[in-house]
């Protein structure tokens, strides 16, 4: 019996590390876009998430998400750089494609409210020209001084007939207005071209595209996540 739990255990360790939750401490197969991705977002950081925006696009299971928390991991442990936090969402949980308001107002501030109430809010807080314009109804508890990285996975889930929580949400990061990067991750290779133009000018300002995987590839990723078990 002792020997079986042994060997149970073995086995368990390496399901633990072949996990699509796992947190490889490298991602092999994926440098050129690795490097890409950590380029842009390390300049967002470092520039304070001034105008800052990237969309990245592939079929399910190409390492889009594993890329962008390994990016972000690394640039975590720079102690040089600007001070900076996560916000990580996925579309295809939310209640309703709208939710990301609340959600993304909560993170900044620490308060919860409906949606259309949060939209309002982040228009003002995020559009200089309709700051100056009207006095908010709402404010911020504080400013925050570190840039908040919002990553948005499941990307496709966020289109609604009018399109208006895209192009809001890359609009606000492209304003300026505050310290905010948009990181959306899309299972559709083709989903900024079926977009209307204006929020497809949003999404294609920074564009990284996953190809899927050879079957090589896939067994060195196997390989190199159980390289040390016994």
């Amino acid at each position: 019996p002792a020997s079986r739990r042994r060997s149970l255990s073995r086995f368990a360790e390496a399901v633990r590390t072949l996990t699509p939750h796992a947190a490889p401490t490298r991602l092999p197969c994926r440098d050129k876009e690795r490097e890409e991705v950590h380029a842009v977002l390390r300049a967002a950081v470092v520039s304070g998430g001034s105008g800052a925006s990237l969309y990245i696009s592939g079929t399910p299971g190409t390492g889009k998400t594993a890329t962008v928390r390994h990016s972000l991991r690394l640039l975590a442990s720079e102690k040089s750089l600007p001070p900076f936090r996560v916000l990580e969402l996925n579309g295809l949980k939310l209640d309703s494609p709208h939710q990301v308001y609340t959600l993304l107002w909560e993170a900044l501030t620490g308060a919860h409210v409906p949606p259309m109430s949060a939209c309002s809010a982040l228009e003002r807080r995020f559009a200089p020209a309709v700051q100056r314009g009207r006095k908010p109804a709402m404010t911020a508890r504080r400013t925050p001084a570190e840039t908040l990285v919002l990553v948005l996975d499941e990307l496709d889930y966020l289109v609604t007939r009018t399109q208006s929580i895209l192009y809001n949400l890359f609009e606000w990061a492209a304003s300026g207005g505050g310290p905010l990067v948009v990181v959306g991750i899309s299972n559709t290779m083709d989903l900024p071209e079926r977009l209307l133009p204006r929020v497809h000018s949003r999404l294609g300002i920074r564009r990284v595209n996953f190809l899927p995987y050879t079957h090589k590839e896939i067994a060195s990723i196997i390989a190199d996540r159980l390289d040390g078990l016994d």
